[in-house]
């Protein structure tokens, strides 16, 4: 994970504070990070999921929630009363990584990255347990609020650079 600089993991944490702030109403604070697997593993019940590439980093962005805090955080950015994760409600996970994304792109690029825009997928369910690919580490970003915990995790995918094509 050497390409994880400390400007890379600043621009999702401070992606994800100005995203609940400004989206939601909401502060968080980023708890330690840890590598998966080092840590018990919380009751996930939602993730946005978002595939990034750049000439400096391959992987995976995701954005994992467990159900209760799911839901206060869409209440809130709803203005709604929600008690359960409907299909429609689930879209509230991909719109809040993308918008994540988005503000770590663009401070990203400025520094030369050159990453680009990504559509993100959501999977949802009672438990969901996501895994490191092959032998790539996750750095799992804990967040808090008083609403609760959640997680931004970042999965670098390891290239064999004789498979890319020479520029």
């Amino acid at each position: 994970m050497n390409t994880l600089s400390r400007e890379f993991i600043s621009a999702f944490i401070e992606g994800t504070k100005k995203t609940l702030s400004t989206q939601c109403g909401l502060e968080v604070t980023v708890q330690k990070p840890f590598l998966k697997g080092t840590h018990p593993e919380s009751e996930i019940s939602i993730m946005g999921i978002i595939g990034m590439i750049s000439p400096q980093f391959k992987g995976n962005i995701h954005l994992a929630f467990p159900e209760k805090v799911f839901l206060a955080v869409m209440n809130k950015m709803l203005a709604e009363n929600f008690l359960e994760i409907t299909d429609e409600l689930s879209s509230g996970a991909a719109e809040l990584l993308n918008i994540i994304y988005g503000s770590a792109k663009t401070v990203l690029n400025i520094h030369g990255y050159q990453i680009k825009s990504a559509i993100p997928t959501v999977i949802q369910g009672k438990v969901i347990v996501s895994k490191s690919v092959g032998s790539s580490p996750t750095l799992v970003l804990p967040f808090k609020g008083d609403f609760g915990e959640f997680f931004l995790e970042i999965t670098e995918q390891q290239t064999n650079d004789d498979f890319l094509p020479a520029h």
